[in-house]
């Protein structure tokens, strides 16, 4: 199966992704309880920190996504989230380029 340009560059910055949350240690082994990933709110943010959303939410769908060349999701952006999170004068570039090149994808979607 041949995927569309996109939907490589996607799955290669999901592996970037993956690289750069463990180069961090905000990589989790312990996957969070069923209610956490229960939430309603948008992005479970209020019951996931957004490392913990970007490994057990994030990385699963767009995984599925790619692999199952399904249509990319559009005009989304992490970094907001990213910022907040880790503060817009940000201590983990290597995290934030990936999430600004997963951006930048969504963007041409």
């Amino acid at each position: 199966m041949i995927m569309p340009r996109s939907h490589k560059e996607v799955e290669i910055l999901i592996i970037k992704l993956e690289q750069s949350l463990r180069e961090e240690m905000l990589w989790s082994s312990a996957a969070p309880s069923v209610e956490a990933l229960k939430s309603q709110l948008p992005f479970a943010l209020d019951t996931l920190f957004f490392e913990q959303w970007l490994q057990f939410v994030f990385i699963p769908k767009m995984t599925v996504i790619v692999h199952s060349q399904s249509a990319l999701p559009d005009n989304f952006k992490l970094l907001p989230m990213a910022e907040q999170r880790f503060g817009a004068a940000n201590n983990k570039p290597k995290l934030m380029e990936v999430i600004k090149q997963i951006d930048s994808i969504s963007a041409l979607s």
